[in-house]
């Protein structure tokens, strides 16, 4: 008689090859749960729907995606986001106040938050699927958060359990470190119900899990730490080769360069850096999409280019799979951050992954400086100030001059310790007992 695979079906907008930070991690939890026996399923947004929002997808990664883990589409309702008017439905466009009046009413009746509308056709396409395969857990990863509605609702018509993964906090503004929203709002009465339904509630680092421990009591037993990872299959070691003496030395930051980035005290850091001798012709590329969303790439792209800085230049966006080819022509990398102590960096692990010296700009409390504690070419900025970076940069360039092929495997060698396995593994193994519970 042979046993049945448990069928884990994951919730997700992100998954490749859509390109924003949540598709690794959703990625890698398919990847995991498929690795470790379940059937996976996941429910993510059409191709055309980022295609559309985002310009560009990431094909080369999709490519990537283990054949074992189920896909399926799901049209989701997109209107209300949509602020070109060329693009717009009639309606949208002849009552535009209207229309986003219409679609206020809509959060307010059924989740409080503008991706409400996906969370009926996510329901019926989870439904489709349950009928097809017999779905044992739900797993959904926010943001959007209406997801963990459809969670939530899940929950109570298959009576299965599910499990929230927050990539990111809602109801906690992570960069003032304050409620979101204000008292009262229906936010905290939604998160509450989900959470305290919850089977498991997982974060992605330890003041963001003391942060829901705190807030939800009743479910502090419940709450688990699954850190962001190393994607190793897709992050391969690159070939060391010493900095030729000849040469001015190369810097680079890969990562989607967003609005909230430190990019001005970032820029002056830099012109500080260029008066010491050892960056001397120095060069800073940025690889990585200019924002989420492609009505803001002109506007964050002139923050880069606009010719006042020397040896500063946007190289464009690059797949995933093609970061370890990036690395291995740079130097040090620069990882730009915004600061709280609530904040991981998503792309940390593929800076280690490079072995090369990393300059951290953020503040010392953001919780990467404590993933890079072992790292023994890190050097972070004391102060997110023009100065206090440019001290960073030039001992990064300095220790990029000397390293030695023994330090660039002692880096790697940290950078394998926190593979998404390793970060999953934990968790996961609690899953069983979950679904048979």
């Amino acid at each position: 008689m042979t046993t049945r695979r448990k069928h884990v079906l994951l919730l997700g907008m992100q998954f490749p090859p859509a390109r924003g930070s949540g598709v690794y991690r959703l990625r890698a939890w398919a990847h995991h749960l498929v690795n470790q026996g379940y059937d996976v399923t996941v429910l993510c947004t059409s191709r055309d729907y980022w295609l559309q929002l985002a310009g560009s997808l990431d094909d080369e990664l999709a490519a990537r995606t283990d054949p074992r883990v189920r896909l399926v589409e799901v049209e989701i309702p997109h209107e209300h986001l949509i602020q070109d008017v060329r693009q717009m439905s009639w309606l949208h466009a002849s009552f535009p106040k209207a229309f986003l009046e219409m679609h206020g009413l809509i959060q307010s009746k059924l989740f409080p938050e503008v991706y409400a509308p996906l969370i009926p056709v996510y329901t019926l396409a989870a439904l489709k699927v349950h009928t097809r395969h017999r779905v044992d857990m739900v797993l959904a990863s926010g943001n959007p958060y209406s997801l963990f509605g459809v969670a939530w609702i899940l929950g109570k018509l298959l009576r299965r359990p599910y499990v929230v993964d927050y990539h990111d906090p809602w109801t906690l503004d992570v960069l003032k470190e304050v409620d979101a929203f204000e008292p009262g709002h229906p936010a905290f009465t939604w998160e509450r119900r989900i959470v305290e339904g919850a089977a498991r509630v997982t974060t992605v680092n330890e003041p963001l899990c003391d942060w829901y421990r705190q807030r939800y009591p009743k479910a502090a037993g419940r709450v688990r730490l699954v850190p962001l990872g190393l994607a190793e299959d897709i992050v391969t070691e690159p070939t060391f080769s010493p900095v030729p003496k000849e040469r001015p030395l190369r810097f680079g930051f890969m990562g989607t360069v967003r609005h909230d980035l430190p990019m001005e005290e970032f820029l002056e850091g830099w012109l500080i850096a260029l008066r010491d001798p050892v960056m001397q012709g120095a060069t800073m590329q940025f690889y990585g999409y200019l924002g989420f969303f492609a009505r803001h790439e002109e506007q964050i792209g002139r923050r880069i280019t606009d010719g006042l800085t020397p040896g500063v230049s946007y190289e464009g966006p690059v797949s995933q799979t093609m970061i370890t080819d990036v690395f291995g022509h740079l130097d040090a990398l620069v990882m730009l951050l915004p600061s709280s102590r609530y904040m991981t960096a998503g792309k940390g692990f593929d800076y280690m992954a490079a072995g090369r010296p990393v300059v951290g700009v953020h503040d010392p409390r953001n919780d990467t400086t404590s993933l890079f504690a072992d790292y023994p070419l890190f050097f972070g900025a004391t102060s997110v100030s023009p100065e206090a970076i440019a001290e960073a940069i030039v001992a990064a360039g300095r220790a990029a001059r000397g390293e030695t092929d023994e330090q660039f495997r002692v880096c790697r060698a940290e950078a394998l310790k926190h593979t998404w396995d390793v970060a999953m593994a934990p968790v996961a193994g609690e899953f069983a007992e979950i679904i048979d519970g």
